[in-house]
């Protein structure tokens, strides 16, 4: 008798497949990932260097000590306070593990970073999406009354681009019934930072990630802060050992040089509104973005622009998964360069496809 091995799966996972990142052949331009664009924090090539003349022979800390101090320094904090995951993603995951029970809700906006139904699904959660508005605002009180003992949050959001005002962030977290946690992934973009609230707000936990502002996304460094309590609970679910060393020290010198992230973030903002005028100008809808990326809303549905852009070795995000967003792409600011050479092969692309631009 053949062993059924999808009887043997979680139920939450029988009928499911592998989220899939397919990496494209080299030389395309990732305007579809939200990675840093100017390049990779200088950095990354000092602490690499310094790691391998000491050699990568033993494990790193159980908690990544290093960066947790430099960290608790950075945030006036305990480094109690904070957990150092494998990219904040993994921080997402620990957070289903640590608050969510077979069955309980995981509430989070709609449209928003896909890896939130993901993780909540596969830990037994009950994915529950609440709506965002017309103009992709917070339906703070929508998503308070889901009484999740989760909620996940990204502000600025991924893939609408805008910053949710403080307030109503603070309004979510004073009403809801369990943790918030606030995914601030693309925070410096906006100049957004909830960590000072934590100490105010024991419910509330904020994420960050190196990948970003920093340049790091090929080394996997993200965090978590939050109060005491919370963070000593989010630590049960954490196994030991979860960054790798190099990608820690690189971390910690990252930090320490914060030059790299200044001229980053005045780039992109001194680009995306370039790069909106453009878009405009050839007739599409770019929605307002306090992120590095922004969503574009197209004139028909996007299929033949992406296909055309990825002929002219370029990568755009499209979501056709997303009802809501079945005419949108996602777009990556980047320096000028890389403004005009996108801009040249979206009209490109247009015109093949018979688009009406103007």
């Amino acid at each position: 008798m053949a062993l059924n091995l999808d009887r043997l799966l979680r139920p939450s996972l029988r009928g499911k497949e592998a989220p899939a990142y397919p990496s494209p052949p080299g030389g395309f331009l990732h305007l579809e990932a939200n990675t840093n664009l100017f390049g990779a924090h200088p950095a990354a090539r000092r602490a690499l260097a310094a790691s391998a003349r000491t050699g990568f022979n033993q494990y790193p800390t159980e908690h990544s000590d290093a960066l947790r101090s430099a960290l608790a320094d950075f945030h006036n904090v305990e480094p109690g306070q904070l957990l150092i995951g494998n990219g904040s993603d993994e921080v997402i995951d620990l957070l289903t593990k640590a608050y969510v029970a077979p069955g309980a809700r995981v509430a989070f906006p709609a449209p928003s970073f896909v890896m939130y139904r993901f993780y909540a699904g596969v830990n037994l959660g009950k994915p529950t999406p609440v709506p965002l508005a017309e103009d992709w605002g917070l339906h703070a009180r929508a998503l308070a009354a889901a009484r999740a003992p989760l909620t996940l949050v990204a502000s600025p959001n991924n893939p609408t681009g805008n910053a949710f005002p403080e307030r109503e962030l603070l309004r979510l977290v004073r009403a809801a019934r369990g943790i918030v946690a606030v995914d601030e992934a693309y925070a410096a973009f906006a100049g957004q930072d909830l960590t000072r609230h934590v100490r105010r707000h024991p419910n509330l936990i904020v994420l960050r990630t190196f990948s970003k502002s920093h340049g790091l996304a090929g080394l996997r460094v993200g965090y978590a802060l939050g109060g005491p309590a919370a963070m000593e609970r989010l630590y049960r679910a954490k196994a030991p050992y979860n960054v790798s060393a190099a990608s820690e020290a690189v971390a910690v010198e990252a930090l320490a040089d914060g030059a790299f992230v200044d001229r980053t973030v005045e780039a992109v903002r001194r680009e995306r509104p370039r790069l909106v005028a453009g878009l405009t100008r050839l007739g599409f809808r770019p929605y307002p973005s306090d992120a590095n990326f922004v969503l574009v809303e197209c004139p028909i549905a996007p299929r033949p622009i992406v296909e055309g852009l990825r002929r002219r070795e370029i990568l755009v995000r499209e979501f056709p998964g997303e009802p809501r967003l079945a005419r949108c792409i996602r777009v990556t600011v980047g320096p000028a360069s890389v403004t005009r050479r996108f801009l040249a092969a979206l009209r490109e692309a247009a015109l093949e496809a018979a688009w009406p631009t103007r």
